[in-house]
């Protein structure tokens, strides 16, 4: 008995590295490393704005290693590779590879890897939400199919309940989360403004084709499970490190009211 549960255990060990392996190369085939160095470089500049707003500036050292610890790039990358794993099973991984492993897949993620590093700067992530009113229908359809702008709302409202939830538990301070639920248009607005102009200049620089093309793959119960496994994994993934912020910032505030 005790060979056949040993067996047993060895298969599953062996079918979750084979899992593992084929979502590791989606992940790659997908540029998804390289967007979470820029999420993270865009996260560490976000710390200062709460050491600012929610320490007085007076984080100092304990908080800014804090703020790198949790956005370090390698922690996240595999966090959202263990997650995605957990999800989303190795024929479908192995067939959403073969779409973004094919030279039109790995064209698109270039492109989308170059805009999402180029909307980190200010004048062009403003230029990019103005020519967004001129790239018509295309990307809005996009947006919709994927319901990228309910799912990224989602995502950062649930972060923030999550930072004010963890700064509750150390500091004491419970009520001082603001009314989700009223910032949600503006939340929305600006999310659905973000990434029109994303996907605008991701466009901008492809054929039409190119693009009718990307959406129809997001349109595959492929595509489906791959967007399902990505946001599952990032949602718990941000969810958790904000929670670890706002407990980072709830053991600093005591300090700064002295």
């Amino acid at each position: 008995m005790r060979t056949l549960v040993l067996s047993a255990a060895l298969s599953l060990w062996a079918a979750m590295g084979q899992a593992s392996a084929v979502v590791d190369q989606l992940v790659e085939a997908m540029g998804i490393p390289a967007l979470i160095q820029s999420f993270a470089t865009e996260g560490v500049e976000a710390g200062e704005t709460i050491n600012q707003t929610v320490l007085n500036g007076q984080g100092g050292d304990i908080w800014a290693v804090t703020v790198q610890r949790l956005y370090d790039p390698a922690r996240l990358e595999d966090e959202l590779r263990r997650g995605m794993s957990a999800t989303l099973s190795p024929e479908v991984a192995a067939q959403a590879l073969a779409f973004f492993d094919s030279d039109m897949g790995q064209r698109i993620i270039t492109l989308e890897v170059q805009a999402r590093q180029a909307m980190m700067d200010d004048a062009v992530e403003a230029a990019a939400k103005q020519a967004a009113a001129r790239a018509g229908a295309d990307v809005g359809a996009f947006l919709d199919l994927r319901d990228l702008v309910d799912r990224n709302t989602d995502a950062a409202i649930n972060a923030q309940a999550a930072f004010f939830d963890g700064l509750a538990e150390t500091s004491g301070r419970a009520g001082d989360a603001p009314d989700f639920d009223a910032q949600r248009p503006a939340i929305a607005t600006e999310t659905e403004s973000w990434l029109r102009g994303y996907y605008a200049l991701v466009q901008s620089a492809l054929q039409d084709d190119d693009f009718a093309v990307y959406t129809a793959f997001w349109d595959t119960e492929v595509g489906e499970a791959v967007d399902d496994a990505m946001f599952e994994a990032f949602g718990a993934c941000y969810s958790a490190l904000s929670y670890g912020l706002g407990q980072a910032a709830g053991r600093l505030m005591p300090q700064n009211e002295l």
